[in-house]
């Protein structure tokens, strides 16, 4: 697996999720992932052709492209620069490590647009 950027616990987490073909960890009785806050961090996915970055800006550098769906483990979000890209409109950044297929990126943002969340952003997640 190729490795970008920094390791941390929620990238061994995302790599152990990924590993099992997990997208969503399932609520357990156990405490949950905390994101850089201390707030419930979530395990979802990112659209194929996403942009990765490694700030919350279009202008920050790209630290990649995900090549197909990929999971996303998301320990928090900020307000970033604000996009349209016709089907959504936001200016929320999601923060976290990506696993897609060989590659496995750590500690880079993702517009909000890209990752599938019920709302930007969801109840629960901490902010960066």
């Amino acid at each position: 697996m190729r490795v970008v950027g920094q390791q941390r616990l929620g990238a061994a987490i995302a790599v152990a999720v990924a590993a099992v073909g997990l997208t969503a960890m399932a609520p357990t009785a156990h405490a949950q992932p905390r994101g850089e806050d201390g707030a419930t961090a979530i395990s979802t996915s990112i659209d194929a052709n996403s942009q990765l970055r490694w700030g919350p800006y279009l202008s920050s550098a790209r630290a990649g492209v995900t090549a197909s769906r990929a999971s996303f483990w998301v320990e928090c979000y900020t307000r970033g620069s604000d996009y349209d890209d016709g089907k959504h409109h936001t200016d929320v950044w999601y923060h976290g490590n990506v696993i897609d297929g060989n590659h496995a990126y750590y500690d880079v943002y993702s517009w909000g647009g890209n990752v599938n969340t019920p709302h930007d952003p969801p109840s629960g997640l901490g902010h960066c």
